[in-house]
């Protein structure tokens, strides 16, 4: 089964029927060269490649990879792919090798410690390939960075999928910037001469538009249906002592990426973006009421889900209601209890536009008659990039992402805080960005 883990939550792919399965394969692998390109017999065959075994990445964590995943799937918002560290059971499906600079070198050694190695497969005509990231021939800053590792994982798999290296920076395959993480959109100059004779949708010799060329190859992304959304903690109708600390934790998925995630304290009509998971906020200095939290996504389709709780501070009722209690806490299997409110909103019917819907749906505490008080002073006080297509390309370190967000908004305050074989094919040329 193909899935993901957003949040330590496994994430099992809807209906969507994906044109591209990528499995980035994180465990050691014996790779073969006598059935052609063939993910599935662990198969890859091109000139000046010798088989033999890749170590793995079994460093990389499962923040890591979470934060990876998020790359991943936020490069390619256009685009029908799916991600998984999981090999597919079934089916067909695009892989990735990871492994050391020893591993470079043994398999590949007329090139150079190069990161990200790919087939140099014009027009995509192997569906199927196998790509190679050797994260041993990045410095330790660079395999620590999710974006930059990302960048060139892509740069692997885009040689695979018929792209070629491009002149300049800021898009994949070219050059690394803080803002290349994407696809470009533009007929853009090759670096040096074009490997692929028949050239790219809708450019002239000696250019490419990526993203033109991979949605006449593997297609436009397809509505997968609404995310899914749990809040983790705290539990609906779990009480807090005066100045506690609320942590709000919520396991956001989808397919792909485009999320926008958010709090909303609705009492207050206070929202805070989580941009990224993990998804959590904390709430400090909250007064004493009745406080619903609610948590909504949004995905690239329009769809809408949100889920609330309402949580009890410094109340008399609030005494025994909570962490001891059973209606709405968090199960031991981390699902929400069955007092959560959920709701999906359908964006073709939706009555405010953009698949959204208004924030008043009627069982809101009145804050005149709810213990909410009327005024509420505080809620708690360039280089290329490091890859190679035995097609290779240079690369360099990422710009820092920023994981602390913080909003000052009228009446409250609040935190989010990141913490079978084939007949082998012809023998091709391989494409490389060095490291």
């Amino acid at each position: 089964m193909i899935g993901s883990v957003v949040a330590g939550v496994l994430c099992v792919p809807g209906s969507a029927a994906a044109e591209r399965v990528v499995f980035v394969n994180l465990d050691p692998v014996n790779v073969i060269n006598t059935a052609g390109q063939d993910p599935t017999m662990n198969s890859y065959n091109t000139m000046g490649f010798m088989p033999g075994p890749a170590s793995g990445w079994a460093a990389l964590t499962e923040d890591q990879r979470t934060e990876l995943l998020y790359w991943f799937k936020e490069a390619s918002v256009p685009f029908n792919i799916i991600y998984t560290f999981e090999r597919p059971v079934t089916g067909t499906y695009d892989m990735v090798v990871t492994g050391t600079a020893a591993d470079n070198a043994a398999m590949f050694p007329g090139l150079g410690c190069s990161a990200a190695i790919g087939l140099a497969d014009c027009s995509d005509a192997n569906a199927e390939n196998v790509s190679f990231f050797f994260w041993g021939c990045l410095d330790a800053a660079d395999q620590a960075d999710m974006h930059r590792v990302a960048f060139n994982l892509f740069a692997a798999l885009g040689f695979g999928w018929g792209l070629e290296n491009l002149s300049g920076t800021g898009q994949i395959m070219a050059g690394y910037s803080p803002t290349s993480l994407e696809f470009g959109d533009t007929c853009t100059n090759i670096s040096g001469m074009s490997l692929c004779a028949g050239g790219h949708v809708g450019c002239p010799a000696n250019q490419q538009n990526s993203t033109a060329d991979l949605l006449g190859r593997i297609g436009a992304r397809v509505d997968d249906g609404p995310p899914t959304v749990t809040i983790l903690e705290p539990a609906d109708g779990e009480g807090f002592d005066a100045d506690a600390v609320v942590n709000v934790d919520a396991a956001v998925g989808d397919l792909f990426g485009g999320l926008t995630v958010t709090l909303e304290v609705v009492e207050a009509g206070q929202t805070q973006v989580d941009e990224q998971p993990p998804y959590h906020w904390t709430l400090a200095g909250i007064p004493a009421g009745m406080w619903t939290l609610r948590v909504s996504a949004t995905d690239a389709d329009a769809n809408l889900v949100q889920q609330q709780v309402t949580v009890c501070v410094d109340l008399p009722e609030c005494v025994g209601v909570g962490t001891g209690g059973t209606d709405g806490s968090s199960g031991a299997d981390g699902t929400a209890g069955d007092d959560f409110s959920t709701e999906v909103f359908d964006p073709s019917t939706s009555t405010t536009g953009g698949g959204s819907s208004s924030s008043s749906d009627g069982d809101e505490p009145d804050p005149a008659t709810s213990g909410v008080p009327p005024q509420v002073t505080s809620f708690g006080g360039g280089d290329e990039p490091d890859t190679g297509c035995q097609c290779r390309a240079s690369g360099a370190e990422a710009g820092g992402l920023a994981s602390m967000l913080g909003l000052l908004l009228g009446l409250f305050s609040l935190r989010g805080v990141r913490p079978g074989t084939r007949s082998p094919r012809r023998r091709a040329r391989a494409a490389t960005r060095r490291g």
